[in-house]
């Protein structure tokens, strides 16, 4: 496992949902990359996307559970 990138989500963030997109403050963007939905409401969560044996996960601070992304930019 090793952190990819270790910041804050840009202004709301609503859950997992299927293609959903997630800007980070540090100017990077991550879409999800498999069907998942889990509602949660944070306002500017801390987050990573973790590196694990070649695929990319989101982890967002307080949830249990994280997603498959791939990043847009």
């Amino acid at each position: 496992m090793q952190i990819i990138v270790d910041s804050v989500i840009e202004g709301s963030f609503h859950g997992f949902d299927g293609g959903r997109v997630y800007k980070f403050i540090n100017g990077e963007i991550w879409e999800q990359a498999e069907y998942k939905y889990l509602y949660h409401y944070a306002y500017r969560p801390n987050a990573q996307v973790i590196a694990e044996r070649g695929a990319y996960y989101l982890q967002i601070e307080g949830l249990k559970d994280h997603v498959l992304v791939k990043k847009v930019r």
